[in-house]
């Protein structure tokens, strides 16, 4: 007898652990471990999904064990690595296990369908029940079972008498699972791909009449034939500008199913380019082969991208030649296209990117052909970590900083942090690269938990940055956004021909209210984070450790009564630049824009058509800024003054990288604020991480927060604030109780009430501070099985560290 391990998918965390079902006879050599199952469950006996983690020849459990019922996958859709990854998330994160499973089987998803089936014999039916079943229950449907009725088949009106028919018991109902886009299913239909012929290759040097963009898809499979869902990242509507490439033969098309079918890999792998360093970049990656013997984590401190990213070529071409694969994490894989092509120029049909525009047919063939080896370089956002690679021996994550590498669902995690338990089980060393390291991740380097190795040489082009007392603007006379000094320098700019760049970062409105006078923020006095403004009852609070006061009517400092709200918007400001500057052209850029809107707008800038640019972070991301006579920094106190404990790491990152963006050596560089003494502030200034990394470590060591102490926090939210008040602080109670058994090294926070979500959920937050991670993990399995967030009407999320 054989016996597995499934973990049911449902929603209560309870019982979210893996029971013993005997597997059947007749399915003994089909069940295997990392395939879905469908099971019965509770009294009731319900179909439910399940997912095998182990499978054993005895059990532990007295009762009746019952028999697995069916099995939904043909073959496994994760490894044994990937289930202990699965595993550890559920635990690290105290999620349920289906929501870390759903990271892992996103490219193959399964729905519920039900089906309808005739039963034998003969029934009284009457003239519309006969009509049913002879229109619906027809031999020519392109189903699996022909005598099977799909429920999404039956027209709404008929579904009256198909009730009928089911209380007659003429037909049964027997719901199944279906994997949406499986690339072997019914229809064995396979992505379409796109090769360029030797026609038009040649067609490239001489014909003329190629348009713009039948040029850039034509460049784009020049080193690599390109899928219909690679191509959407080049052009997201590219079949109207490929039929005439197509009609002209410089274009052909092809269905694949598997590798057998493409160009010979090794033809195609004499066809790449062999990657070339230059003597300093031997250097350094011979130096990354020692540091990879002692150490599998090594970061990249990145000065030259360039290198960086051959650096990233060499150290792929070695994971190749010991046959193993590698996949590079990007914060946003829409802005990476044209390092897209220096990957397929290297590594051609062996390289699969991994993007949101991929249908879910598109997914499941990458997907598969991952799994069968057949891709061994993958490009893609932090989901491609999770696909099941046949033996991962490298794992790259770029511009590590980008809050892109957050997820935003249940588990909530860094991709970071991901990658290093995937390098522990799985042997693969990892890469993380970026020029402005995130203090966590600088913390380990300090601690020599990790490597380093600098990429290039420190350019220091900013030493004309300026920072401008605000506060002496305005008691100068200047009541308006802009300083004296910047409006100067943006006429002089004018007259020279050269664009104003000005940036205003407009994501997440801080409620801070400042005194104008003196610049006086009030600040937690536990916390050192400012207190954010609540209008509801016009007061400020910490929304760490829950202190509240009222809004001073005067500053506590200076005695002023010019308390204000801070902050304004890119509307404000380019109305207020209309009027100082009548005639002038400006450009604004902000949000998720199109890729269109981007090419556009660059156009604009090289054309010199903008004289002055106003923009948030996609400033930073999206437009190359040449000829600019000023760049500022509007207002940074906004950003600074956001209330969390991470607002100046975010600041210094940000900041940093809009002038070096936006500078050269001859743009004057300014930053408006009411804090000019800010010590992150001076450290934009001087162009020195080390000094802001050492006064913030000393700030995060005073103060107990991450990286130094780990922090948890609970979000309790629903619609009805009063019952999401009562939740919290029953989770509050119960927690506090149990970690009285833990020692003194953490705390736990009551709640505050944070806000109100977009779907209009209120949300209430819970902070349990502790210098021992074992802490959470073992409260956590307390709480659950005293049945405390089951109980709660509210919901209930978890972030570690974020």
């Amino acid at each position: 007898m054989k016996i597995a391990e499934v973990f049911l998918n449902q929603t209560n965390k309870r019982i979210d652990h893996a029971y013993d079902y005997r597997i059947p006879q007749q399915l003994e050599a089909v069940i295997k471990v990392g395939m879905r199952v469908v099971v019965s469950f509770g009294f009731g006996n319900r179909r439910v999904e399940g997912f095998v983690i182990q499978i054993k020849e005895t059990t532990d459990y007295s009762g009746r064990i019952k028999e697995i019922t069916e099995n939904i996958d043909s073959q496994p859709i994760l490894n044994k690595e990937q289930i202990e990854l699965c595993l550890w998330m559920k635990t690290a994160y105290c999620s349920l296990f289906y929501e870390a499973l759903s990271y892992f089987t996103m490219s193959v998803q399964i729905k519920q369908e039900t089906c309808y089936f005739k039963n034998q014999g003969s029934f009284d039916l009457n003239l519309k029940e006969n009509w049913f079943i002879e229109h619906y229950f027809t031999e020519d449907k392109n189903t699996e079972d022909k005598n099977a009725l799909l429920i999404k088949k039956v027209k709404p009106e008929d579904r009256v008498i198909l009730t009928a028919l089911v209380k007659k018991k003429v037909v049964y109902a027997k719901k199944s699972w279906k994997i949406p886009g499986d690339p072997n299913g019914d229809d064995g239909s396979a992505e379409t791909s796109y090769h360029l012929t030797d026609t038009g290759r040649e067609a490239l040097n001489w014909d003329k009449k190629i348009g713009k963009k039948q040029r850039e898809l034509m460049d784009s499979l020049v080193y690599h034939d390109m899928t219909a869902g690679d191509l959407k990242m080049v052009l997201a509507q590219f079949e109207k500008s490929l039929s005439p490439l197509i009609k002209k033969d410089y274009v052909l098309t092809y269905k694949t199913l598997s590798q057998a079918l493409r160009e010979n890999p090794v033809e195609a792998a004499e066809k790449n380019q062999s990657v070339i360093l230059t003597n300093k970049e031997q250097q350094s990656y011979n130096w990354y082969q020692e540091l990879t013997k002692v150490k599998p984590g090594v970061f990249f401190h990145v000065f030259d991208g360039a290198s960086k990213y051959r650096l990233f070529f060499k150290a792929i071409e070695d994971q190749l030649k010991s046959n193993k694969s590698t996949v590079i994490i990007f914060p946003e894989v829409n802005m990476t296209f044209q390092r897209m092509e220096m990957f397929y120029k290297y590594f051609g049909d062996q390289v699969g990117i991994y993007h949101g525009r991929l249908t879910q047919k598109q997914r499941a063939e990458l997907y598969q052909r991952v799994q069968t080896g057949e891709l061994k370089v993958v490009i893609g956002v932090r989901s491609a970590l999770f696909l099941p690679f046949k033996s991962l021996g490298l794992i790259i994550i770029d511009d590590e900083h980008d809050s892109s590498h957050i997820s935003i669902s249940t588990p909530r995690f860094h991709i970071t942090d991901i990658a290093k338990k995937a390098s522990e089980i799985m042997g693969a060393a990892y890469i993380i690269a970026d020029d402005t390291p995130r203090i966590a991740t600088w913390y380990q380097i300090e601690k020599k938990a990790m490597a380093i190795i600098q990429i290039g040489e420190a350019q220091k082009l900013r030493h004309g940055i300026e920072i401008i007392d605000m506060q002496k603007e305005m008691h100068a006379g200047n009541m308006g956004i802009l300083s004296r000094i910047l409006l100067k320098y943006m006429q002089t700019g004018f007259e020279q021909k050269r664009m104003s760049v000005l940036f205003i970062n407009n994501k997440g409105y801080a409620n801070s209210v400042l005194c104008r006078n003196c610049g006086q923020i009030e600040k937690c006095p536990h916390c050192g984070v400012s207190l954010k403004y609540f209008n509801r009852d016009h007061s400020l609070q910490c929304h760490y450790c829950g202190y509240k006061m009222a809004v001073p009517l005067r500053c506590p400092d200076c005695g002023s009564d010019k308390i204000r709200h801070l902050g304004f918007g890119i509307d404000q400001l380019e109305e207020y630049l209309r009027k100082a500057f009548p005639g002038v052209r400006i450009g604004t850029v902000q949000g998720n824009m199109k890729r269109t809107e981007i090419k556009k707008m660059n156009r604009a800038i090289a054309n010199s058509e903008i004289d002055v640019l106003i923009g948030t972070q996609v400033i930073i991301k999206h437009f190359n800024l040449t000829n600019v006579g000023v760049a500022a920094a509007v207002l940074i106190d906004r950003d600074l003054n956001q209330g969390n404990y991470q607002a100046s790491e975010t600041v210094y990152q940000t900041y940093s990288r809009f002038f070096e963006k936006a500078m050269d050596d001859t743009t004057k560089g300014l930053i408006q604020t009411h804090e000019p003494e800010n010590d992150t502030i001076y450290s934009i200034k001087n162009e020195s991480f080390q000094e802001f990394y050492r006064g913030e470590i000393r700030y995060r060591e005073l103060l107990k927060y991450p990286p130094i102490v780990e922090m948890v926090s609970f979000g309790v939210f629903q619609n009805n604030d009063k019952e999401a008040e009562n939740d919290a602080f029953r989770l509050y109670v119960a927690m506090k109780e149990e970690l009285k058994g833990f020692g003194i090294e953490h705390a736990v926070y009551k709640p505050v009430r944070i806000g109100v979500t977009r779907g209009g959920n209120i949300t209430y937050q819970i902070v349990l501070k502790s210098s021992d991670p074992r802490v959470f993990r073992n409260l956590m399995p307390k709480i659950i099985r005293l049945g405390i967030i089951e109980e709660l009407k509210s919901k209930v999320s978890i972030q570690i560290n974020l």
